[in-house]
């Protein structure tokens, strides 16, 4: 009896080590994102995004502080990625690093990611599909996209202005508050209607070196071409 007792817990000291060690070294699914952000560690950097999921969910990215071993990061696409994850022992981890280890198993899919092209610096052509007149512009008004930061600079035709990315697919768009200079220009009021049409843009498409903004309708409210 006493035999089969020790053979039994055996068994299960055997099968808990094996669920731990299990737990330690966990296989998981991997996004990344097809471009860096600035993030904050133990100064400033610049982090990968991710997201542990079985399937990409719009807009539900996380900063990724760490590196995965064995992956070659190229910008412009978006991975799925396989990766072992092992929890390290906390006492061979210096206070400032993760426990976690990421190492990469396989790349199950690269596709290049197209609203990458969208980071760029656009000319205006049209507001609510009525094409513009560029002498009627202090200057040439234009539209600075940078998808690192999800922000967009540029200038109005008269005062130049600045603003944050708040959502961003392969179809969606929306900005938030504008913020810019306050100089006064002859013809205030075509600066005021491309403004305001950058607070209606709700959608967006690409058509070759073109750039369309849409309204909630469906309408097309701006113009662009891309500056070469």
């Amino acid at each position: 009896m006493k035999f089969l007792l020790t053979i039994f817990f055996s068994a299960i000291a055997l099968s808990t080590c094996e669920n731990k060690s299990s737990e330690k070294n966990a296989e998981t699914i991997l996004y990344v994102n097809s471009s860096k952000v600035e993030c904050t560690g133990v100064g400033k950097m610049q982090c990968l995004q991710i997201q542990q999921s079985e399937t990409l969910k719009p807009n539900d990215w996380k900063n990724f502080y760490g590196n995965i071993e064995g992956f070659e990061y190229e910008p412009g696409y978006i991975y799925k990625l396989s990766v072992q994850k092992e929890m390290l022992d906390p006492a061979t981890v210096p206070a400032d690093a993760s426990t976690l280890k990421y190492s990469l198993v396989k790349v199950i899919e690269k596709n290049r990611d197209e609203k990458m092209r969208l980071h760029d610096i656009w000319a205006l052509k049209a507001i609510n599909g009525e094409a513009i007149d560029r002498d009627n512009f202090q200057k040439q008004p234009v539209l600075e996209i940078h998808l690192n930061e999800m922000k967009i600079f540029g200038n109005d035709g008269c005062n130049t202005m600045f603003g944050a990315i708040q959502e961003l697919d392969d179809q969606n768009i929306n900005f938030g508050a504008m913020g810019g200079t306050k100089m006064a220009c002859p013809n205030m009021a075509l600066s005021s209607e491309y403004t305001a049409a950058l607070g209606k843009a709700k959608t967006y498409k690409l058509d070759g070196l073109q750039l369309f903004f849409y309204d909630a309708e469906g309408n097309e409210v701006l113009k662009f071409q891309k500056v070469d």
